[in-house]
């Protein structure tokens, strides 16, 4: 084997770093490269070579590059330049070596870290704003986040675990880069091997970003068993089509958009959804089309909310206020528009459906609920 990577601890964590690049070297393995998460290391004979840290954080814009004159006078000084990510830049002195520390007033050392702790706190700022606006959507926003969290729950777990571990590395690195300013800005020199148990750190680092992982790959696995297929022409699933409403015809292509009657099918943690589209051709040159969106619900208790958010997110209506309720004997409840829409529930089943039968004036959300309730009985 003439490579090795290993996690290494976070950039704010400074001695902590450099005790990890010098305990590797004891195993025999020397840094090579500083990535992200990684680091990079080739086998080497076993010594106690001593690793130290420079912060360098120029103006924005600026090249993140090392001084080439400071770098002259560390190596100068017998430090070897090894690698850098970020504002970090890794030096390192072999056994033996009588290089001396970067700094002998640690108030001097202190002050690179100021540019550092101010970036750290505009993070957390953002991050707060970013969690502020996620949590705290409105209007269509609301309602939208709420039947795509329906489709797709592990796509949302993803992106709330993924932002908390995002926020959790912010404090943790504010939190360990503070104690090192306020340490030196008293005059104590820097811990170069601290002894600090990071066991609660690991286990949140570790379990919030497994956690996030595993959403993402529940996603990509939802995903791939998604399936895309014509619609047939008796229902399969709780869905109707134009037929159940006494609309016959050949199925065509929507003029406007070129589209063609099919049906996509998924299984979420929350629901099995179902989106059907049908289009068929009339006399006269009319068409009837009708859009579905079926929601078999894991958890029933949802049934309102979801309802409430399809009414919130319809494609033509401008809110819920918008619907009126409809008799819809055989179903749980029902909202129509005065035209296009309806949205109906009975226990874990909900759906939206807009549509257009032959004109404007045909729509008649109690036809709609009776061929729903007809085929909701018989699922």
């Amino acid at each position: 084997m003439n490579r090795k990577y290993k996690f290494h601890p976070g950039e704010y964590e400074l001695g902590e770093n450099e005790k990890f690049y010098s305990d590797m070297e004891a195993k025999g393995w020397r840094l090579v490269k500083r990535g992200r998460y990684l680091s990079r290391f080739k086998p080497v004979e076993p010594s106690n070579a001593r690793y130290r840290i420079e912060v360098y954080t120029p103006p924005f814009l600026e090249d993140r590059t090392l001084p080439e004159g400071q770098i002259a006078v560390y190596e100068d000084c017998g430090w070897e330049y090894v690698a850098d990510y970020s504002f970090l830049h890794i030096f390192r002195a072999p056994e033996g070596s009588d290089a001396p520390e970067f700094y002998t007033d640690p108030a001097q050392q202190a002050a690179t870290l100021k540019k550092v702790r101010r970036d750290l706190w505009w993070s957390i700022a953002l991050s707060a704003i970013m969690l502020g606006l996620f949590a705290l959507p409105f209007g269509r926003s609301a309602a939208g986040h709420i039947k795509r969290a329906v489709q797709l729950p592990t796509l949302y777990a993803f992106y709330v675990l993924w932002l908390v571990w995002a926020v959790w590395q912010l404090l943790w690195g504010t939190w360990k880069i503070n104690r090192i300013y306020y340490r030196l800005k008293k005059g104590r020199p820097m811990d170069h091997a601290p002894k600090g148990n990071r066991v609660l750190h690991k286990i949140l680092n570790q379990g919030l970003l497994g956690l996030s992982l595993l959403c993402l790959l529940l996603t990509v696995g939802q995903l791939i068993i998604t399936r895309s297929d014509d619609l047939p022409l008796q229902p399969d699933g709780p869905y109707i089509v134009l037929s159940d409403l006494g609309y016959e015809g050949e199925r065509g292509t929507l003029f406007y958009q070129d589209r063609e009657s099919g049906i996509t099918h998924t299984c979420s943690l929350l629901s099995d959804y179902w989106e059907v589209f049908e289009i068929i051709d009339r006399p006269g040159d009319h068409q009837a089309w009708m859009y579905q969106y079926v929601y078999r619900l894991r958890f029933p208790g949802m049934a309102d909310k979801l309802a409430r958010a399809l009414m919130e997110d319809s494609v033509f209506a401008r809110d819920a206020d918008s619907y009126h309720k409809v008799e819809a004997p055989g179903l749980d409840e029902a909202w129509a528009t005065d035209g296009l829409e309806l949205v109906a529930v009975k226990g874990e089943l909900v759906v939206y459906i807009e549509c257009m039968m032959d004109t404007y004036d045909n729509f008649d959300p109690q036809v709609i609920c009776a061929a729903l309730a007809d085929r909701w009985a018989a699922e």
